[in-house]
């Protein structure tokens, strides 16, 4: 049995990654939206809470969609619905560095109906084009 995080959370959004289920975001108990994350640790069935993972995300809407992320090449990528960018996740600094804008308007819709997703060794983004 997996121990409980130290965040109850809900509309996160997970992953594996270099040997770890990472949790990201989502909203507490109150529907505050969390800036941190979480990452577990199979061989000590433990969580350890990441502060701030997420502190420079825009959240405009209280219905903005979960974090949109997806994994390539052991790395972790993010799209910053409200800004339209792509980030990678450093897990050393824990910092989210910004990539550039992606051609899609995932801010139109807080992010919802947005796919973004690994192929492989790419990432796949689908939705509203910029006009």
């Amino acid at each position: 049995m997996i121990n409980g995080m130290h965040k109850a959370r809900k509309f996160s959004s997970g992953c594996f990654l270099r040997g770890k289920i990472y949790v990201l975001g989502g909203r507490d108990e109150n529907d505050k939206h969390l800036t941190c994350g979480e990452s577990y640790d199979e061989t000590t069935n433990s969580w350890e809470l990441i502060p701030d993972m997420l502190k420079y995300m825009t959240f405009i809407m209280p219905s903005q969609s979960p974090p949109l992320i997806a994994v390539v090449d052991d790395n972790l990528y993010m799209l910053e619905t409200s800004l339209n960018e792509l980030r990678v996740y450093d897990i050393n600094t824990n910092i989210l560095k910004k990539l550039g804008v992606v051609p899609v308007s995932a801010n139109t819709t807080f992010g919802w109906g947005t796919a973004f997703k690994s192929m492989g060794d790419r990432l796949l983004v689908v939705g509203t084009s910029h006009s």
